[in-house]
């Protein structure tokens, strides 16, 4: 009797994947960015980043941009710090080339957020009244609820760190346009430093994208892997690279596969109101 990769078995590895994750990392101590009570736990933290590239192989020649901005506010904290409840407003963004509904979409929201800070990153159970606009078909709006987690480990900043990587895992109806629709993503990625000039690293690495729901739709249904090498620059509150790269993707039920030279540029910022985090 042979094995097959079907829906069902997909997700049980996604979530398996997701639990291991988050309970390899709760298994580490926690680094509260604060000491004291609720008052000296508040805090204004925000976060906005962009993405540039050609991101899918399967979608030959199609370049994005996509970008996201959200502002929180910290206003209730652990005495370690390391839980606190974040309201939060967001503005998320997508445009493609080549005019796929899927990727041409503005979604803001308004949220709250439960977060656990562990020593890599954060583990977040949260829920938003979110505004879906895909600018050529539908539009909706309503309740999402998701959980989702993030872990860096040897930061590209430090200088002695030789091996910077990161993971993060999503699951929710985060759509509302595609109502009831379940959908899971999990990220990793590992790059080796092998070069630094001032602050810029040279940093070859590999990475691997999973993305499956609940309702079959092909652009929610994929694998993506590859490898290349970036420069990283890290600089303040700042951190923005430079990459080229081999990126692989397979798409699950429609059963299209392609493969591409990949260039692309990202950048984060991140800042706080008040100069200080709180629980994040």
């Amino acid at each position: 009797m042979t094995n097959r990769l079907t829906p069902t078995n997909i997700w049980l590895v996604f979530l398996s994947l997701l639990l291991l994750a988050s309970a390899s990392a709760a298994q580490q101590a926690a680094a509260p960015a604060l000491q004291g009570g609720v008052v000296d736990g508040m805090g204004l933290p925000g976060q906005m980043w962009t993405t540039v590239g050609n991101l899918s192989p399967v979608e030959h020649n199609n370049g994005y941009i996509q970008s996201y901005v959200e502002q929180d506010a910290a206003i209730l904290a652990s005495q370690s710090g390391s839980i606190s409840l974040t309201p939060y407003v967001s503005l998320g963004l997508v445009v493609d080339t080549k005019g796929y509904d899927w990727n041409n979409q503005i979604q803001p929201q308004l949220g709250l957020k439960l977060n656990k800070s562990l020593r890599n990153g954060v583990l977040s159970l949260g829920s938003a009244y979110t505004y879906q606009n895909r600018f050529s078909s539908l539009q909706s709006s309503g309740l999402v609820l998701y959980v989702q987690d993030w872990f860096g480990w040897q930061s590209v900043a430090e200088k002695a760190n030789r091996f910077p990587g990161s993971s993060w895992g999503s699951f929710g109806n985060i759509s509302p346009v595609e109502r009831g629709n379940w959908i899971g993503q999990g990220y990793f990625s590992q790059g080796v430093v092998t070069r630094r000039f001032g602050r810029t690293a040279l940093v070859p690495y590999a990475e691997a994208t999973f993305s499956h729901d609940s309702k079959g739709f092909d652009w929610d249904n994929k694998a993506l892997y590859g490898s290349g090498v970036k420069l990283a620059y890290p600089h303040g509150e700042s951190y923005t690279e430079f990459g080229i790269g081999y990126l692989h993707e397979s798409r699950f039920y429609s059963g299209q596969s392609a493969a591409t030279l990949q260039v692309f540029m990202n950048f984060w910022y991140g800042w706080n109101l008040l100069g200080r985090k709180a629980g994040m």
